[in-house]
């Protein structure tokens, strides 16, 4: 489950595939560890646009013991407490909620989950330390975990924002940025930025982020020692700094603070990376969510007016199309993405609690809709600001801190998407100030000769 790319619970994800085969395995592993945390709801098919919890009949058959290597780790910190705490899927009903599973200095540290899903950037009080999940080799035949442990970085002081970017983590602390390997914390070199952490690309290059004349902020495509392509790229921020960015392999985009959405296109050549750049003044958005699609697709979206637009790399220039219409809310709190690659969905949930399944296919030259599942999570609870939608390999998790409860949402046996179990649990759900879902990513090996994707879920 998890941002997906890492998730605070301002949820801008800083921070899904064959449905049948590790939904099934991953989400059923949860409920047996809900029993131990409160209301386990039982799982069912849910019709679209459904306004009940679907809870039709109760999945007893997946309980097998062959699930139990199988799940994630959800890992956060409170704003009333130090420490970490976690919720773990892999664990016994008798263990799944641990507290202080890592020391804090200071109460509310952010945490930003790697590209990896493996482990975590934690920023506590200006420092960065690398949290390993201890979900390495969880995945396989023997799989097993290991306790959650974390480790210093040499940034012990000052960092203010910390993003995930590729295998790296880039933290500024206002005036330069410094990228940290994902897995061990260790500086890489690369150039520095001064108005944003510089971000890396694909083929060793690096976008940075300077402050410009007159409050602008210029951006630049650089060669790792800071060099400018012959060629020079460059995109431009007038005002406002930078609100958010999002990546993949091939597609980044940054959301300036004054509307603009700049996107920039790198394409692997023989002998080298070609990078194209594209702006829009007047974007709508302002929240970003990259996703795991190999398309390269990222979500953009506008968290008042429930806007959404999915964008993907193609050639030269992006293509966008509006998915406004297919979502049922007025307003949005989180979007998050699964980080299967085969499996092309987005999760939204809207500030009615309204959950909505989205799947599009983008093999093509753009983006186009598909189809949607879409539910009421729970029509007894409110949803507001802080609460958070994470995603894990193909499953989505929503917290709701107002009632202490965590809802699963999954689609497995070519069922829609439906409200797989709940748990009203530990008084401490009601103050995540920051959450993260750790969980090992299932490899998968393709063959572009022939059809490959399929998936059990009949869309």
């Amino acid at each position: 489950m998890a941002q997906l790319i890492s998730v605070t619970m301002t949820l801008t994800n800083e921070g899904f595939m064959t449905m049948a085969s590790f939904f099934e395995s991953e989400l059923s592993k949860s409920l047996l560890v809900l029993a131990m945390a409160g209301t386990l709801a039982a799982c069912g098919g849910s019709d679209n646009n459904s306004d009940n919890d679907a809870d039709d009949h109760n999945d007893e058959e997946h309980h097998d013991d062959e699930h139990a290597h199988t799940g994630g780790r959800l890992i956060y910190s409170v704003s009333d407490d130090s420490g970490l705490n976690m919720y773990d899927q892999t664990a016994e009903e008798a263990d799944a909620f641990s507290t202080d599973v890592v020391t804090t200095s200071a109460t509310g540290a952010t945490l930003v989950l790697a590209k990896n899903g493996l482990t975590a950037a934690m920023l506590d009080n200006g420092a960065v330390s690398i949290v390993d999940a201890g979900l390495e080799h969880l995945a396989e035949e023997d799989g097993h975990t290991h306790d959650v442990s974390s480790e210093p970085t040499t940034l012990t002081s000052g960092i203010t924002k910390v993003v995930a970017t590729h295998e790296y983590f880039s933290a500024f602390d206002g005036m330069g940025s410094t990228l940290i390997d994902a897995e061990d914390g260790t500086v890489v070199t690369a150039p520095t930025s001064d108005a944003y952490p510089t971000l890396a690309l694909t083929g060793g290059h690096f976008l940075t982020f300077m402050d410009g004349i007159d409050g602008a902020t210029d951006l630049e495509v650089v060669e790792a020692n800071g060099d400018s392509l012959v060629t020079p790229v460059t995109l431009n921020c007038a005002s406002g700094g930078i609100t958010a960015s999002a990546q993949t392999e091939h597609l980044t985009q940054v959301l300036c603070g004054n509307g603009t959405l700049l996107t920039l296109i790198a394409e692997d050549g023989e002998t080298e990376t070609a990078f194209y750049p594209d702006s829009d003044a007047e974007s709508g958005f302002d929240n970003l969510t990259a996703t795991f699609s190999e398309n390269d697709v990222i979500a953009a979206w506008n968290s008042e007016t429930g806007a959404l637009t999915l964008t993907k790399a193609h050639g030269d220039h992006p293509h966008s199309t509006d998915m406004s219409e297919n979502i049922s809310s007025d307003a949005i709190l989180a979007v998050a993405a699964p980080s299967d690659e085969d499996t092309e969905v987005v999760g939204i949930l809207g500030t009615d609690g309204v959950f909505t399944a989205l799947f599009y296919a983008a093999e093509d030259h753009s983006v186009a809709f598909v189809s949607k599942d879409t539910f009421v999570i729970d029509s007894e609870v409110t949803w507001a600001a802080g609460d958070a939608l994470l995603a894990g390999s193909t499953a989505f998790l929503a917290a709701n801190t107002g009632n202490n409860a965590l809802y699963y949402m999954d689609a497995h046996d070519g069922s829609d998407y439906h409200v797989h179990g709940s748990a009203i649990s530990n008084e401490d759900l009601g103050n995540i100030a920051s959450a993260v879902f750790a969980h090992p990513q299932e490899a998968h090996e393709h063959d572009h000769d022939e059809e490959d994707g399929e998936s059990d879920h009949d869309h």
